[in-house]
């Protein structure tokens, strides 16, 4: 089983924090995931406006009010076009542990995740193939506007305001809104690490990865995860009334299932099941009501 035998590498899950009722509501019940605006993320430097230096042309003799006005115009554009996911991932001293004792380095046993994410341990932690699931966004997505990687924490910072900097960008050559458009296409493809990959230290535990996509408008988007689902990892507060679900959609996607304890403040795996072998019925019997 995935989340037992040993790993044979920190690159080959991501895992997803999230409630019971989102999961079972709409993640699973869909097959979905959705990218949602930058602006909706937790930390600070990444949710609140940028102070953006812009350059334009000297005919145009803007007041101050008009620099602070275009510099909010550039923020709102990347925040709010740019959608990301966000996972996190096994720590690299996972490799080659067998974890059914303490897998307090596998990236499902984050305590800080189960509180923030998944409504204080009443939700699950979702396991996919990052490979697979890469697949499933490019599907879907332009592959130019696409970049996933692993989020680095830095507290170097301040707002960089020479030429040339990740918050100053040349608009001097901007005639309309869809050049607009692609001048900022241009910034986020030479400052996308710095820009959309770099947290705060604070949030170094997370281990995150994610996949950034720019569109042309702030809407989510929802994509089809297809068969990158490889198991789903139950919080230790979820009701038991919340286990057949559970169980029929580890059926339909071929996922395995484990709950989560922690006993004396360390996790540990119970219940760990491969339900789309024991529990086939369960989805025959569901399509029937």
């Amino acid at each position: 089983m995935l989340l037992v035998n040993p790993l044979q590498s920190s690159e080959k899950y991501v895992y997803h924090y999230t409630k019971i009722d989102t999961a079972l509501k709409h993640i699973l019940k869909t097959g979905t995931l959705r990218l949602n605006s930058f602006s909706k993320v937790n930390d600070p430097r990444e949710s609140k406006s940028w102070t953006m230096t812009t350059t334009v042309r000297s005919d145009l003799n803007l007041k101050l009010e008009d620099w602070d006005a275009l510099s909010k115009s550039v923020s709102d554009v990347l925040k709010q076009n740019v959608k990301l996911i966000c996972f996190c991932k096994d720590r690299v001293s996972a490799v080659n542990q067998w974890q059914i004792r303490d897998p307090i380095d596998r990236g499902f046993a984050k305590p800080s995740m189960w509180h923030h994410y998944a409504n204080g341990h009443n939700g699950v932690c979702l396991v996919f193939d990052k490979d697979k699931l890469d697949i499933s966004f490019k599907k879907k997505l332009d592959e130019k506007r696409l970049i996933s990687n692993t989020v680095k924490y830095s507290d170097d910072g301040g707002i960089n305001q020479i030429s040339n900097a990740p918050f100053s960008i040349n608009l001097t050559n901007s005639q309309s809104k869809q050049h607009f458009i692609k001048i900022l296409q241009n910034h986020l493809n030479l400052w996308m690490p710095s820009l959309f990959f770099t947290k705060l230290k604070d949030w170094s535990n997370e281990e995150e990865y994610r996949w950034v996509y720019f569109d042309e408008n702030e809407h989510p988007i929802c994509i089809d995860f297809g068969d990158s689902l490889e198991a789903i990892v139950v919080g230790e507060s979820v009701s038991e009334v919340y286990n057949e679900n559970l169980l029929t959609y580890c059926v339909k996607y071929q996922a395995d299932i484990a709950h989560l304890q922690w006993d004396n403040g360390f996790p540990k795996l119970l219940k760990l099941g491969n339900p789309y072998i024991t529990h086939k019925h369960l989805l025959e019997d569901s399509k029937q009501t």
